[in-house]
């Protein structure tokens, strides 16, 4: 009888050994707590728009990014009551206005630029440089100047200037401090385009 009950005693033990164990265990299972994490995405977007300032003789454009993202710019200028071959685009005001021409003062020619090989050409002045976010391009065009046969209301009455932009994500960018070359700013523009072959 009593090596029953030592037996007994024995598996007794075990079983509240085992019983503590298993409780413990479960009870440090419950104490564990675990801080969710909240992450929050924000839609990248941009939101552009022409500034013109005009006043006599002057006609003054830039571009302004009012969306959240980065931007690149490029813009269009189209001229019309005027012959093709009367409209000259000057860096600075001329000294010597031809009678029959319309100049078109553009002095940033450093951060507007044109393709200038002739199969990458098109009729976009890409501005190089990233338009942050509530940030603004500097001019595109500064002034306009009439030579004197065309200073008169009836030509005028005709004559238009009308500035077309696009943009895109600027999603790839330069190293902090360096501005983006042309390359880098039509790549952008080809890269937001769709295709009509996936992977094209």
């Amino acid at each position: 009888m009593k090596k029953f009950f030592k037996t007994h005693a024995k598996l007794c033990i075990a079983v509240l050994a085992l019983a503590l164990v298993t409780v413990g265990g479960t009870l440090a299972l419950m104490a564990v707590s675990s801080n969710s994490v909240i992450n929050i995405f924000t839609a990248a977007g941009i939101d552009t728009e022409i500034n013109e300032v005009v006043g006599e003789g002057t006609k003054q454009v830039s571009i302004t990014n009012k969306g959240p993202s980065d931007a690149y710019v490029r813009a269009r200028i189209m001229v019309s009551g005027v012959e093709k071959d009367q409209v000259k685009i000057v860096s600075v005001e001329p000294e010597n206005v031809e009678p029959d021409k319309v100049y078109l003062v553009m002095p940033n020619s450093a951060t507007w630029q044109q393709a200038e090989d002739k199969k990458e050409k098109d009729d976009f002045y890409y501005y190089l440089g990233v338009v942050k976010a509530k940030g603004s391009t500097n001019n595109l065009l500064e002034e306009v100047v009439f030579g004197k046969n065309l200073q008169n209301d009836e030509f005028l009455a005709g004559f238009n200037i009308t500035v077309y932009h696009e943009s895109v994500l600027a999603i790839e960018q330069p190293e902090e401090g360096v501005k983006p070359d042309l390359a880098m700013v039509k790549r952008a523009f080809t890269n937001a385009v769709p295709t009509a072959t996936p992977g094209t």
